[in-house]
C-alpha cells in the first residue's frame, strides 16, 4: 500500500477536476479580454464618426438656416397667397400698409356656345399671386401721396388664347379718384412677370377676376411718385 496517495506530489499530476476548472477559467478570461478588446476598437472607431456625423449635420442644419434667412431678406415684399373665400391678407409695402381682399371669378369663357357660370371657374394661383406681389412692390412708388386709405377695384382679364393679361379698375369699392386710377394701375402693371404661359395650368381661355386693394396712407414724410 502506498502512503503516500493516489494524487501524490511524487506522481508530478492535480485532480482532475482542479485542473478542468482552472482551464475553464483561463479560457473565459481570454473571451472576456477578447471581448473587451473588441468593444474599445469598435468604441475608438465609433466615438469619431459618431462626433463627426453630428458635426457634419450640424453644419448643415446651419448653412440651411443661413440660406433660408438670406432667401426671406432677399425675397423683399411676401407674395400674398390667399386663404379661405373671404380672407384678407395685409402686407407692408415699404411703409404702407396694402389689405387685398379675397380674389373673385366674373368670367370663365371658352368660344362657343358653352357657358361657365363664375362659381364653376377653376383659380389661376399663380397670376393672383404675380399680380398682387407687383401691387406690394410697386405701391410706395406708384400712388401719389394720401390723406386717407384709398381702395382700388382691380380687374385681371387674362387671355390664353392672345397670351395676355391687362388690368383696369373696376367702380365697386374703388375709392381713389377717377383721375388717378388709369395712371396707378398703368403704372402697377408694369411691375407684373409675364407669366409662362405654356405652363400654366387653365381649363378656360379666357379669365376676368377682380379683388380690391386698400392702400393704407404712408408714415409722414414719406413720398410718393407716380413712374
Amino acid at each position: 500500500m502506498n502512503p503516500i496517495g493516489p494524487f501524490s506530489p511524487r506522481d508530478g499530476g492535480l485532480p482532475s477536476s482542479r485542473s478542468a476548472s482552472l482551464g475553464g477559467r483561463v479560457q473565459r478570461d481570454v473571451r472576456l479580454q477578447t471581448a473587451l478588446a473588441l468593444l474599445i476598437g469598435l468604441a475608438l472607431v465609433a466615438v469619431p464618426i459618431f462626433i463627426w456625423g453630428r458635426g457634419k449635420r450640424k453644419a448643415r442644419e446651419v448653412e440651411q438656416a443661413a440660406a433660408s434667412a438670406s432667401a426671406s431678406e432677399d425675397a423683399g415684399v411676401p407674395t400674398v397667397v390667399f386663404g379661405d373665400a373671404g380672407a384678407q391678407v395685409s402686407v407692408d409695402a415699404g411703409g404702407r400698409l396694402v389689405t387685398f381682399g379675397e380674389p373673385r371669378y366674373l368670367k370663365c369663357q371658352d368660344p362657343g356656345p358653352t357657358k361657365t357660370t363664375p362659381d364653376k371657374c377653376d383659380h389661376l394661383g399663380p397670376i393672383e399671386e404675380s399680380v398682387t406681389k407687383a401691387i406690394a412692390d410697386r405701391a410706395a412708388s406708384c400712388l401719389p401721396a394720401l390723406k386717407q386709405n384709398a381702395a382700388i377695384n382691380v380687374i385681371i382679364d387674362v387671355s390664353f388664347k392672345r397670351k395676355k393679361l391687362h388690368l383696369t379698375a373696376g367702380k365697386d369699392g374703388t375709392t381713389l379718384p377717377a383721375t388717378q386710377r388709369h395712371k396707378v394701375l398703368s403704372c402697377l402693371e408694369k411691375g407684373v412677370a409675364t407669366p409662362n404661359w405654356d405652363a400654366l395650368t387653365h381649363a378656360h381661355q379666357r379669365y376676368v377676376l377682380q379683388f380690391l386693394a386698400t392702400f393704407g396712407v404712408p408714415p409722414a414724410g414719406a413720398a410718393s411718385t407716380l413712374q
